[in-house]
């Protein structure tokens, strides 16, 4: 289903056609820059009394006549929509934005009822979406609560949650298995369950094939120092700013189902809010995720070497500790990581995206939803300007999320490494 009308800017008067593709969500938020003036125009649909819908703006008002089609292409047209990409381009009768997903699904698929399947996988998160999105202020507490001194209220708040009895039990490795049992179900819709079980039984095997004196001290080290517990703070906060960010995520959960997906190659919008408003996030997941790489270091060297501060040498030289990896760029660290245990995909972590937002050498253009960043920035010469869409940087930071939910499950095992061997009384004997 879909609405068609066209707007009048607030502040320049302009006119902009547009159609609203209907989502399976109740209320239905949209925000766009007015083609004219670059003024931001928000549009909100109420569905919740059927076949009824009512629409509230900001910034715009209605022209009348505004149910029409927009044969005559004498105004800038706008298509919405929140679950898929938009194009840009004039309007076409019935090239809906879930038709053109539908389309390409199928032209990128080796049969129809492929193509259909990923549509009906791609329907089946949004409706987890919609269902958690309207519980976005308990999920936050209940992860809140985790990092508070009341593990029983915390306990109950997830079985009450996932309507699941957990046990009496506040031992510690029963209140982790409480936390990421509630995350695996939250957050599902944002990662591969198959990847992360496949993952997290490898860590599994990797920590009791180390098991012994050097892994030991060096979970005890990160453990006594507060690095451990640090970390997994810091990745819990990522956890809710990521369902804050759920609607713009929308789209690019749907580039998941396309083959042969590049980007900055598909000239595609995100119908609601806006770069400013998730810049930081990217940064910060890529902040965390550098520090999770110091785990990644350890395990690698010991796996390698037998010991985490042994680095292989690069260009005659060679780091003495983990400390000193530690202090080394993102960039940088990577070159230590020889033949690593953990497949990281380089493609998803854009430092210099990063490194651009970190040092404000970046700008929007809120008509187009293009980025230009400057990695060079900051210099007295204009220095040349790189660009992405607003699409692929959600992209971005979807794919960099699942790198941190990935590797929060080695921060997890780590912990039940503490908790189920170092804290064994048998072992502790020997």
């Amino acid at each position: 289903m879909n609405s068609n009308m066209t707007l009048v800017c607030n502040v320049c008067e302009g006119e902009t056609d547009c159609r609203f593709g209907y989502s399976n969500r109740v209320h239905q938020p949209f925000s766009f820059a007015c083609p004219h003036c670059a003024s931001l125009m928000l549009v909100t649909m109420d569905t919740s009394s059927p076949p009824q819908t009512k629409f509230e703006f900001k910034g715009c008002e209605p022209s009348e006549g505004q149910h029409r089609l927009f044969s005559d292409h004498k105004n800038p047209f706008v298509d919405l929509h929140l679950d898929f990409p938009v194009r840009f381009g004039k309007y076409i009768i019935g090239n809906t934005p879930y038709m053109m997903a539908a389309q390409e699904l199928n032209g990128t698929s080796e049969s129809v009822a492929e193509g259909q399947a990923k549509m009906a996988f791609h329907n089946q998160r949004l409706d987890q979406l919609n269902y958690f999105s309207d519980r976005t202020d308990e999920i936050k507490v209940i992860i809140r609560l985790y990092s508070g001194k009341n593990k029983q209220l915390f306990k109950k708040r997830v079985s009450d949650f996932l309507n699941k009895d957990l046990g009496p039990s506040l031992q510690p490795q029963d209140i982790n298995a409480a936390l990421y049992q509630f995350l695996t179900f939250i957050f599902l819709p944002f990662f591969h369950l198959g990847e992360v079980k496949s993952l997290v039984d490898w860590i599994t095997e990797i920590t009791m094939n180390l098991a012994g004196k050097p892994l030991d001290d060096f979970v005890r080290n990160i453990i006594d120092t507060g690095f451990l517990s640090t970390l997994q703070k810091d990745c819990l906060k990522l956890y809710s700013d990521i369902y804050s960010a759920e609607l713009p995520l929308r789209p690019a959960l749907y580039l998941d189902l396309i083959h042969g997906y590049e980007k900055a190659k598909i000239a595609a919008r995100v119908s609601t809010k806006d770069f400013q408003s998730y810049k930081d996030l990217y940064k910060d997941i890529i902040e965390v995720f550098s520090r999770q790489l110091i785990l990644v270091a350890g395990i690698n060297n010991l796996i390698h070497r037998g010991d985490i501060n042994a680095f292989p040498t690069i260009n005659g030289g060679t780091l003495s500790s983990i400390t000193k990896f530690s202090e080394k760029t993102l960039s940088e660290r990577f070159k230590y990581l020889d033949d690593c245990w953990y497949d990281i995909d380089r493609e998803v972590i854009d430092t210099e995206v990063r490194n651009s937002i970190a040092h404000n050498n970046v700008s929007y253009n809120d008509v187009t939803q293009i980025i230009e960043y400057f990695p060079d920035g900051g210099r007295i010469e204009p220095t040349p300007a790189q660009q992405i869409y607003f699409l692929d940087f959600m992209r971005m930071i979807l794919v960099a999320f699942r790198e941190i939910n990935n590797l929060h499950h080695l921060v997890k095992c780590l912990f039940y490494y503490e908790y189920l061997i170092l804290q064994n009384p048998e072992r502790k004997n020997k």
